[in-house]
């Protein structure tokens, strides 16, 4: 199994093999980062890739592979913006317009997806084919922090913690500013 250390690909990994009974110790892991575990992957050096997006979707158009496992139930799909103590304090109205304006263009994007597809393609530099999969796949949407958030980054952070891949429980609770409210 090629993945990255710590990624979201060694998270859904580790994920899936638990929700059938199997510990990390059951696979043999290669720890590679994205570019390296394709190649491993398409060359036959390694048998699968835990991997995200655009990269799931490259491999699927370009022949490589089919996912055997999707992260969807596997844990929250959340990302997030993040900023600086002093940016939080001294910018405020700044960050808080740039967060307005990601979310409006991220609904603009899910209303034209060819057209979002096709920009991302010649941005990033993949087929349009792959951009336009991982955006459709990816349904983004903006949401304010919340309780319920921030308990689902908190069994996050303590499953990497019991699995081994942080040295010490993290109270993710002070890490969240609550008072950016967006809507999808």
């Amino acid at each position: 199994m090629a993945t990255n250390r710590g990624s979201i690909g060694h998270f859904v990994t580790l994920k899936a093999l638990a929700s059938v009974g199997l510990k990390s110790e059951d696979v043999q892991w290669r720890f590679l980062p994205p570019a390296e575990a394709k190649l491993a992957l398409s060359t036959g050096a390694v048998d699968a890739w835990a991997t995200w997006e655009p990269y799931t979707a490259l491999a699927e158009t370009g022949g490589h592979a089919r996912v055997l496992v999707s992260g969807r139930g596997l844990w929250s799909g959340l990302s997030f913006l993040a900023a600086t103590d002093t940016a939080l304090r001294d910018k405020r109205a700044v960050l808080l317009d740039f967060a307005q304006r990601a979310a409006r263009a991220q609904r603009w994007a899910s209303q034209h997806p060819a057209e979002f597809g096709d920009t991302l393609a010649r941005i990033i530099g993949i087929s349009a084919d792959a951009a336009r999969l991982q955006f459709e796949r990816r349904q983004t949407r903006w949401q304010t922090i919340d309780a319920a958030v921030v308990a689902e980054q908190q069994r996050t952070a303590d499953f990497y913690f019991d699995a081994g891949l942080i040295r010490q429980r993290l109270d993710t609770k002070s890490t969240f500013d609550t008072g950016f409210a967006l809507s999808s």
